[in-house]
């Protein structure tokens, strides 16, 4: 687990005190519960921290940084909203009272507050990043995993890489803008979804311990139940139909499924650690190795009063 230098923890405070401005005085419970959703696979800060990482790999560092990381989280967090549009009846953590109506508001409140971000971070390529990092994030969604019998572990991994994956490849991109380096530092579309993959298999293998039905019911199939359905389509269908989450989570360590996604984590992991060497050894590079980590955001990101 990371713990941040107390300059890098200040960054992530000064990230959160630009928020803060943009949502006050309309801060409220809903609103912070909203922020700290991760219906989106990125735990807060993430993106916010990659952003500032690759800015930070020269001494020239942009003003706009803190702002193109600000308004990358609020991007995260209207995702993670209107990815909840997509429940099919309400679950522990989309009670009724948060689906639709109010759940559209809000994602379209953070899109809103990420757009006024983006004016204060003026640089072009930026902003023509961000804004088509919404329209493809609304088209992932749109195009969601369904279940109709084209089911692979391929088309969940896509999934990933075109959600999760999206916002990483911006928060990259945007750093290296505001550090002044050119593209070519790095693959940043390759070591986007190693990332993105880590945070998001990690996420699902919570679940799948757990309540594997979860996301499906969302319309989302998780790459351990994509899994079963590949491998064990009758009894994972009998499971699903029946609505037995412990008859599939006892599926899913009969067939060592959880191993097979441990692996798939284990091997994003690798990746990003090793592309991650192409950079010199210093305090950024620490950094990013330790966002790769997802248990940082439990210890070390600033959490805010409700």
């Amino acid at each position: 687990m990371q713990t941040f230098t107390p300059a890098q923890r200040q960054h992530v405070q000064d990230i959160e005190a630009v928020i803060r401005a943009r949502l006050a005085p309309h801060t409220s419970q809903i609103v912070e519960e909203a922020l700290n959703s991760t219906a989106v696979a990125l735990p807060r800060g993430v993106v916010a921290g990659i952003v500032l990482a690759f800015a930070q790999l020269t001494p020239t560092t942009s003003a706009s940084a803190p702002h193109a990381a600000a308004a990358l989280e609020l991007i995260r967090a209207g995702a993670s909203m209107h990815r909840r549009l997509f429940a099919s009846r309400p679950s522990n953590d989309s009670p009724a009272s948060m689906l639709h109506g109010p759940t559209l508001m809000l994602g379209d409140y953070f899109y809103a507050l990420a757009a006024s971000e983006m004016a204060e971070a003026p640089q072009a390529p930026i902003i023509a990043d961000f804004s088509t990092c919404v329209m493809q994030l609304s088209e992932a969604f749109l195009a969601s995993i369904p279940h109709d019998g084209d089911v692979s572990v391929a088309r969940s991994l896509q999934h990933i890489d075109d959600v999760e994956g999206a916002l990483v490849v911006r928060a990259i991109r945007a750093g290296l803008v505001c550090a002044g380096l050119p593209a070519t530092v790095i693959d940043a579309g390759r070591l986007a979804h190693a990332i993105a993959r880590i945070h998001a298999l990690t996420i699902q293998l919570q679940e799948a311990y757990t309540t594997p039905l979860h996301s499906f019911h969302r319309g989302h199939l998780i790459a351990p139940l994509a899994y079963a359905l590949s491998q064990q389509p009758i009894a994972t269908q009998r499971a699903i139909d029946a609505n037995d989450e412990p008859a599939l989570v006892t599926l899913l360590h009969a067939h060592g499924i959880f191993e097979a996604c441990t692996a798939l984590r284990t091997t994003a992991h690798t990746e990003a650690t090793a592309m991650l060497t192409a950079i010199q050894a210093n305090d950024s590079r620490t950094w990013l190795e330790g966002l790769c980590n997802p248990d940082f955001s439990q210890a070390d990101t600033p959490t805010s009063p409700h």
